[in-house]
């Protein structure tokens, strides 16, 4: 299965790529999260609530980035499983400054499911998966306007 998407952020290319790399903030920004710990520079293992259709349950899994080229794109390969299923993939993303204050970030990635998940249908755990994905982006972008307004000139 695919995925691709973009959104806007409201900030500096730099500063996206440092919440991006942040794993206390991208553990309050993605929805369900139970727990994520950074286990080295480039990995975390955690925890999620997920819930599609009628299957739902927690999931362990790893999140391990590589090919970084900071502040401009990195890879992202996460695995994880649970009693409801598992699931493997592996993204792409990519940071583009727009303007001093804007970021287009863009997404592609491929990941495949099993067990109970992937009986539910592959539009409705797609459309599930972007509306996650959107949910944690504007969370994200949120907390990016904190930090942003909570900063003094220099």
């Amino acid at each position: 299965m695919k995925l691709e998407g973009d959104y806007l952020f409201n900030g500096p290319r730099e500063e996206v790529w440092a919440m991006v790399r942040d794993p206390e903030v991208l553990a309050s920004c993605l929805p369900g999260t139970q727990s994520l710990k950074q286990i080295s520079p480039n990995e975390y293992e955690g925890g999620i609530y997920v819930r599609i259709g009628p299957v739902s349950g927690s999931f362990a899994g790893r999140l391990t980035v590589s090919n970084e080229v900071p502040p401009e794109s990195c890879t992202l390969t996460v695995e994880g499983k649970g009693a409801a299923g598992f699931a493997k993939g592996v993204g792409n993303v990519f940071l583009e400054a727009q303007a001093p204050d804007k970021t287009l970030l863009k997404y592609t990635g491929e990941f495949n499911i099993g067990g109970k998940l992937a009986a539910i249908g592959q539009r409705l755990i797609e459309s599930v998966g972007k509306s996650m994905i959107n949910k944690g982006f504007e969370t994200l972008d949120k907390t990016l306007q904190a930090r942003m307004a909570g900063k003094t000139p220099n």
